[in-house]
């Protein structure tokens, strides 16, 4: 073989190999962790789903689009940029007063992993369909819920009883609403109720009130457990009186030691008696002749 020969064979072989790379490159298929992977020829859905990993397939002809299945997230809030648009974006409703309530939800839900093609052929895209089923679909029932409920009161819709009735009912809602499409509906939460300001400003007077209410009702319950407390003590001072005069009556001896103290300090005693009680009483200045006196006296 010449070198021309040769030389041809090998940028022939070279030509195969790049065209051998380039096919296998063109036919290599990787679907995400977290995804499904629906097949397509011709850009048509097959039908058939392939699990994450490597796959390969006709090149050009065969194509793989991955489908998110993990949880997602669809957030409509008054906060600008806190939503999955970057302007205010609640959801306004009106009470069964008439006020018009903005409420801020997130909605939380996946794919179907046995229903990924089904969603391609449907709704192709994840935005796509939040967009067109998830956001108008919420918007109405929650409007729907929200005209039953109360402004204002025990249950009103900003309360946490109406704030679950209104999460409650309206995840049941979506669930049937949803129950023919390729997603399962996980939650719905209620992040927020926005009122009016002028109800708002009601509210924080109410509250207020209540918490000077408060207040003054723990001033009296200060105030009566000082009063029992003083009450319990003098009558804890009445026993104990008692008691000391229950024992001087019962022990003689302790009667005489405190009269003869009383003769020395001058001082006045009263001894209780099954008779109602004498006083002894001694006058410093008379000397201990008028105390003997005192005491003849006293003892009758």
């Amino acid at each position: 073989m010449s070198s021309a020969q040769q030389k041809a064979v090998s940028v022939g072989f070279a030509l195969l190999l790049v065209v051998g790379l380039l096919a296998g490159l063109l036919a290599y298929r990787q679907v995400p962790e977290g995804s499904a992977g629906v097949e397509k020829e011709w850009g048509a859905v097959t039908g058939t789903t392939l699990t994450p990993g490597a796959h390969w397939k006709v090149p050009v002809m065969t194509t793989i689009q991955s489908v998110d299945i993990r949880p997602r997230t669809y957030t409509m809030s008054a906060t600008e940029g806190e939503g999955d648009r970057t302007r205010a974006d609640s959801i306004t409703v009106k009470t069964v007063n008439g006020s018009s309530v903005d409420v801020d939800v997130t909605i939380r839900y996946r794919i179907n992993p046995s229903e990924a093609d089904t969603f391609v052929e449907d709704w192709n895209q994840e935005q796509q369909m939040e967009e067109l089923l998830i956001r108008p679909t919420i918007r109405t029932v929650l409007r729907d819920e929200a005209s039953g409920l109360q402004t204002t009161g025990t249950n009103a819709i900003y309360t946490q009883t109406g704030r679950a009735a209104l999460e409650g009912a309206a995840l049941e809602a979506l669930r049937l609403e949803f129950e023919d499409e390729p997603i399962t509906l996980e939650s719905v939460q209620i992040r927020n109720i926005n009122l009016p300001d002028q109800i708002d400003q009601t509210l924080d007077r109410k509250e207020q009130a209540k918490q000077e209410i408060e207040v003054e009702k723990e001033k009296i319950r200060q105030e009566e457990a000082r009063a029992e407390q003083r009450i319990v003590q003098a009558e804890a001072d009445a026993e104990a009186i008692e008691i000391r005069g229950e024992a001087l009556r019962e022990n003689q001896v302790v009667l005489e030691q405190r009269y003869i103290e009383a003769l020395k300090e001058g001082e006045t005693v009263y001894v209780p008696t099954d008779s109602g009680g004498i006083t002894l009483t001694r006058d410093v200045s008379a000397g201990a002749n008028s105390a003997t006196t005192a005491e003849t006296n006293a003892t009758g």
